[in-house]
C-alpha cells in the first residue's frame, strides 16, 4: 500500500480491493488506464475486462478533453463487480450529445451508458474542486 497526493489531499493506492492511479495528461493516460484496469479486474470473466477497458478509455478521454487539471483512475472490486471512476478538477459535469451516427467524436457516453450496468457523475467531496465520473459492472 503507497500514499499519493491529489490537490494537497493524500490518497491511498493499492488498498485490498480500492486501487487508484494518477494518470499523466496526455495521450499515453487512456492506454495506461487500460492496463490499470484489466490489472485490477484480474479472475473477472474476459466480457467484463473488455467492456471496462473499452468504457475506462472514453473516461479518461474526455477528462484530458473536457476536464481540467489531475485526472485521477480509481478501481474498486467487491462481491458485486467493480466500480470505476475517472475524477478531474473540472467542475463541469459530462452531458451525453445528441450526434448524427456518423459523427467522429461526441458517442462516448452514450456507449458508456448503453454497455455499463449503471453509471453517473457526482462533484467530489470535501469541498475539493472537480467531479468523479463513475460506470458499473457486474
Amino acid at each position: 500500500m503507497g500514499q499519493a497526493v491529489l490537490g494537497g489531499v493524500p490518497i491511498t493506492v493499492n488498498h485490498d480491493q480500492v486501487q487508484a492511479w494518477v494518470l499523466p495528461p496526455d495521450l499515453s493516460a487512456a492506454s495506461l488506464a487500460r492496463g490499470h484496469v484489466a490489472a485490477a479486474c484480474a479472475g473477472l470473466p474476459g466480457e467484463t475486462v473488455y467492456t471496462a477497458r473499452l468504457l475506462v478509455t472514453e473516461l479518461v478521454s474526455n477528462a484530458l478533453v473536457h476536464g481540467r487539471g489531475t485526472v485521477l483512475l480509481t478501481v474498486v472490486r467487491d462481491h458485486a463487480g467493480v466500480r470505476v471512476e475517472v475524477h478531474d478538477e473540472s467542475p463541469h459535469p459530462p452531458v451525453i450529445k445528441h450526434r448524427s451516427p456518423m459523427a467522429e467524436h461526441g458517442a462516448g457516453l452514450k456507449l458508456v451508458s448503453a454497455m455499463a450496468g449503471s453509471w453517473g457523475t457526482e462533484p467530489l467531496a470535501d469541498g475539493r474542486p472537480g467531479k468523479r465520473v463513475w460506470f458499473t459492472l457486474p
